[in-house]
């Protein structure tokens, strides 16, 4: 996997993800931390670890059940997060809120790419020569509540680490070499995303096509060439 990435920053906050990438390609994690920074790269490693251990059939322990509707690749990754969200909570946040991390793992097996999130980004898929195919979409919870017209703040929908228990949305999917893997942090979806005709998304021009539909809105963009 090849990734790029563009963030675009308003008045407007919204944090700017950590992004982990192996060498190897196989495993992507992007993790944003709504509070204290440090706590991103917490999750982030502790997911890193245990993936890479199970991917390379290390004796690991979990107290998290495997799914066997799920594929191998599909319960490293969502264990994966389970176990940073307990780390997370028992370490920093069951006393009081310190910050709450949206978490994102993508995890590429020959032509699977496995995934599991907490949070944004959303992800969606873009074939060669096609449209594009949301896979796993987080909503703003901003988009709830701001007026036709308005702009507010961007609001998490869901976060790990704030309790025992996390709902983490897996899933996975066949994927072929010419395919692109588009990740967004955003308010709202754009139109951009869906402009396309040429079958593949170019980052630089998306991104000034988004900023020109709302220039007031930050987001956080990436794409992965496979």
């Amino acid at each position: 996997m090849k990734f790029k990435e563009r963030c675009y920053s308003t008045k407007v906050i919204r944090p700017r993800p950590l992004v982990h990438l192996e060498p190897d390609g196989s495993l992507l994690v992007v993790a944003n931390s709504w509070g204290q920074p440090e706590q991103a790269q917490i999750a982030m490693n502790e997911v890193v670890k245990y993936i890479n251990s199970a991917k390379s059939d290390v004796e690991v322990t979990s107290p998290f059940e495997f799914l066997t509707c799920l594929s191998d690749e599909v319960n490293y990754a969502r264990t994966g997060v389970l176990v940073a969200n307990e780390i997370l909570y028992r370490g920093s946040n069951r006393n009081q809120y310190l910050a709450g991390v949206e978490i994102l793992a993508l995890f590429r097996r020959g032509n699977q790419v496995a995934w599991a999130q907490v949070g944004c980004p959303s992800l969606y898929l873009q074939r060669n020569q096609q449209r594009l195919q949301p896979l796993s979409v987080c909503q703003d919870l901003s988009s709830e509540l701001q007026e036709i017209g308005g702009s507010l703040s961007p609001l998490p929908g869901h976060l790990m680490g704030l309790e025992m228990s996390c709902n983490v949305q897996c899933g996975s999917t066949v994927i072929g070499n010419e395919d692109q893997l588009i990740l967004l942090s955003s308010s709202f979806i754009s139109p951009a995303l869906w402009a396309n005709n040429s079958g593949k998304l170019d980052l630089v021009e998306v991104t000034k096509l988004m900023i020109q539909e709302s220039p007031d809105s930050p987001f956080w963009l990436g794409i992965i060439e496979l």
